[in-house]
């Protein structure tokens, strides 16, 4: 803890310093080191007798104090870290990460780190993989849950009634042994397992159902779609339940088999911090710096052949560096893998509450469309070699085709359009790529006379009711589970996700229509055609505009074995092996 607090005065004071010089009041050093005058006198006393600095008081009321560090700042980060991953300290690097210190300073040290990241076996064999994240996670309720990385952690630590196959193309038993639906696809029955336990021991029954459909009717969800047509849910018995909805819906079976739909002890309130579930793992430890997560002998299943999985939180470019390794054991080439992210990102419109009405004038949206040219920004950006996806047409790769755009086009739109040099509100997750990108838009634009103002939001303000209603545009991306039509409904009924804010009613009349009639087809081909459709009136009308499929890479040391991939592109861990 000593180590951080130097590190927290240093990074707080490096903007400022000069020859490693930089002046200061102790009330700064109050907020910094979040503690009273006295302690930081205190603080200040102790580094100083330690040899970090030589310290000068200020004399009298209002005058700084000053500093003189002996060791230039980045020869301390960088040493420091060779000296956690002597003693395998990664807790301590994690919290180094998390001060505002200059990133190249991490890339210079990041494959050092990585021999504290991939697989560790203990002495006792127990076998760990640890991977690390970019972000503070948003929320692991799966009632709330709408991002991809939650949703997959919360499908290591809970399991639902049934699952789908996407070799298969069906749905197959999980929790539900079995089940059956009459004729008109109203009543839905499913028996359940025997045996199955919670991580706290409590065998699953019917009324765990219950409770966890209800969990989900009784609040304001966004996840909410799934379960409002439900007339009634009745337990005839310990291990029966029948559920009985309004009208027809042969698609419901679909919906059961959602992570958010995770069935959840009834006996217990629901707390992230204390996750109970019947997964293949359990929550041992939730904090801002890490999760990690233990294999759960008791699961109904095969239990996972890995004991124990980590995530730490590290910085984006660190994260990124990360790959599944064996500890120092191997010197091996890693195997490389490469695919296109089934999901895409996009550019949508605010048809609700936009500052500006101007984004209703087609004219306008179709010459933005052409001015978010993928190929001219990719070249702009120097990303050939860096991010080789995939120009996007449609929710799906499969399903791209690239249609040239036409800069040509572009003055004499704007010049029949209502625009008249206004600036519009843009929106952006505020990730560096995704900033990167918008302003090569305003960029782009502003040679064309457009003028946007940039506006950044995390992935957590997504269950905020109002983040939105004061952009005129934004910036967004769409990932896909393993059943990509499951996920084509709940990105238009899912109320998080931009589709259903910015949409006007009338767009949305006509895409849930649509999607009314897709829930009753028989045949996977026509609901691909009423996708399409869906899609080619997103494009046509400039309600959207697609923009590419990522390229994802991952590197694996050759020694793992069954590496498989789960919903939204993640390892399946419950598989993962090593000989």
């Amino acid at each position: 803890m000593k180590e951080i607090s130097y590190f927290q005065l240093r990074a707080y004071l490096y903007p400022k310093e000069q020859n490693q010089y930089a002046t200061f009041t102790l009330n700064e050093l109050e907020n910094v080191w979040f503690c009273t005058r006295k302690n930081v006198k205190r603080k200040i006393k102790q580094l100083e007798e330690e040899g970090r600095f030589n310290y000068s008081p200020g004399k009298g009321r209002g005058n700084p104090s000053g500093i003189h560090f002996y060791e230039h700042f980045q020869d301390e980060v960088e040493r420091f870290v060779y000296q956690c991953v002597e003693k395998d300290q990664l807790d301590q690097i994690v919290k180094l990460f998390q001060l505002p210190i200059p990133k190249t300073w991490i890339s210079n040290v990041s494959e050092q780190v990585q021999e504290l990241f991939g697989f560790q076996s203990s002495n006792g064999n127990k076998d760990t993989l640890r991977t690390g994240i970019a972000r503070k996670l948003s929320t692991l309720d799966p009632i709330y849950s709408s991002v991809t990385l939650e949703n997959h952690l919360i499908d290591q630590l809970s399991d639902t009634l049934v699952k789908y196959d996407e070799d298969l193309d069906e749905t197959v038993p999980h929790i539900a042994h079995h089940w059956h639906v009459d004729d008109d696809h109203r009543e839905w029955t499913f028996y359940l397992r025997k045996g199955v336990r919670f991580h706290h021991h409590k065998t699953l029954t019917s009324e765990d159902v219950l409770h966890t459909f209800n969990r989900l009717m009784e609040c304001n969800s966004p996840m909410s779609w799934m379960v409002q047509d439900i007339k009634s849910i009745k337990c005839p018995a310990p291990f029966k339940v029948v559920i009985t909805l309004h009208h027809s819906n042969p698609f419901f079976i679909r919906y059961v088999s959602s992570v958010n739909l995770a069935i959840l002890p009834s006996d217990t309130t629901f707390d992230e911090s204390k996750w109970i579930g019947t997964g293949p793992f359990k929550l041992i430890e939730i904090d801002d710096q890490k999760i990690v997560l233990e294999a759960f002998d008791y699961y109904f299943l095969e239990r996972p052949l890995l004991d124990r999985i980590e995530f730490w939180r590290v910085p984006m470019d660190a994260a990124k560096a990360m790959s599944f390794q064996i500890g120092e054991g191997s010197n091996r080439e890693p195997d490389k893998y490469e695919e296109i992210e089934v999901g895409f990102r996009f550019l949508i419109f605010n048809f609700r509450t936009p500052p500006s009405p101007l984004v209703h004038d087609p004219l306008l949206r179709e010459a933005i469309y052409h001015i978010l040219d993928m190929n001219k920004m990719w070249k702009d950006l120097n990303r050939e070699e860096k991010i080789k996806g995939k120009i996007a047409t449609s929710f799906h790769p499969w399903r791209s085709n690239p249609i040239p755009k036409e800069p040509d086009k572009i003055d004499q739109l704007l010049q029949s359009s209502q625009y008249q040099g206004e600036e519009l509100q843009l929106y952006s997750l505020n990730f560096p790529q995704a900033i990167e990108e918008a302003q090569w838009l305003i960029d782009g634009a502003k040679q064309y006379g457009i003028h946007f103002n940039l506006h950044t939001f995390s992935l957590d303000s997504l269950y905020q009711e109002n983040v939105h209603q004061n952009a005129d545009l934004s910036f967004m991306g769409e990932v896909a589970s393993t059943d990509i039509y499951l996920s084509f409904l709940g990105a238009f009924y899912n109320k998080a996700l931009k589709f259903r804010k910015l949409l006007s009613d009338k767009h949305l009349d006509f895409i849930d229509r649509k999607l009314e009639d897709f829930k009753h087809q028989t045949t996977t081909l026509a609901q691909v055609a009423i996708m399409e459709n869906i899609e080619a009136y997103l494009r046509d009308h400039h309600l959207v505009i697609f923009q590419y499929h990522p390229l994802k890479k991952r590197a694996f040391d050759p020694m793992i074995r069954d590496i498989r991939f789960q919903s939204f592109g993640y390892v399946d861990f419950q598989k993962l092996w090593i000989p």
